[in-house]
């Protein structure tokens, strides 16, 4: 296959000579909406089609002392397939792990393994786990399993070759967007979709407490501004989500 052409626009790169199917992989109900909900709209409206594994059930986020985890994790569960049909995407997988729980070991990656043999995604959107300073624990060890699933692990026939049983060969996308980076190289204009990211994330009722869309348009427009201040370059869309680009050469 040909390789990517890193001065190139990563996702049209990709759509060129790769194919239009992406995975997202996050920790948490809400993590995508937030991060690159917009990007994710926006490759659904180009054809792409877009799969969702959710590391946890988010069963622990609420202040509300009379909701149980079952509960929460069953209404954040539903949320999420809200969103994700509101934004374009098939219906998300969670993979059942205790929220703030996560452990970078060999059953997370095995489970992340399966799922990119078994979907081949050309593009893989996840956290950035090796972002410095203040970080969700469960947000790196997603970024940084998911970055150790691809490779070596899903691209080398002799780990997990069980799941040669399933019919599942060895397989490594093409590239990776690491969200949530403090090192941004890859910006995606969300203009047109900025709607769609506030509706998916309006979804998610349990987490917005009492915040309508007004009021999430003001705190992505205080966000951006307050990037203007760190002489953020002028050429950048004025809506944008940002990434740090991975490209993954075979």
């Amino acid at each position: 296959m040909e390789a990517l052409d890193p001065n190139k626009d990563l996702l049209d790169e990709v759509e060129e000579k790769s194919g239009k199917r992406a995975l997202c992989i996050f920790a948490h109900p809400d993590d995508l909406e937030f991060t690159c909900g917009g990007t994710v709209a926006m490759m659904s409206s180009r054809g792409w089609t877009i799969d969702i594994l959710v590391a946890t059930s988010g069963n622990k986020g609420t202040k509300d002392p009379t909701v149980t985890a079952q509960q929460l994790a069953g209404e954040r569960e539903e949320e999420t397939r809200a969103a994700a049909t509101i934004m374009g995407a098939n219906e998300p997988r969670f993979l059942g792990f205790p929220d703030g729980m996560l452990s970078s070991d060999d059953r997370l990656r095995e489970l992340l393994v399966l799922e990119i043999r078994k979907l081949r995604p050309e593009l893989v959107i996840t956290w950035d786990g090796f972002r410095s300073g203040f970080n969700h624990r469960d947000h790196r060890v997603t970024g940084i399993s998911s970055y150790d699933a691809i490779y070596p692990a899903a691209d080398d026939h002799l780990f997990h070759p069980d799941q040669k049983l399933q019919g599942l060969k060895p397989f490594r996308p093409s590239a990776m967007l690491l969200a949530g980076t403090d090192v941004p190289d890859y910006h995606v204009d969300i203009k047109d979709h900025m709607e769609t990211k506030i509706a998916a994330l309006l979804a998610h009722v349990s987490q917005m407490g009492g915040r309508d869309a007004k009021s999430l348009r003001k705190m992505f427009a205080d966000r951006l501004a307050a990037a203007e201040k760190n002489d953020v370059a002028d050429s950048l869309p004025p809506l944008r989500e940002s990434f740090k680009k991975v490209i993954l050469r075979r």
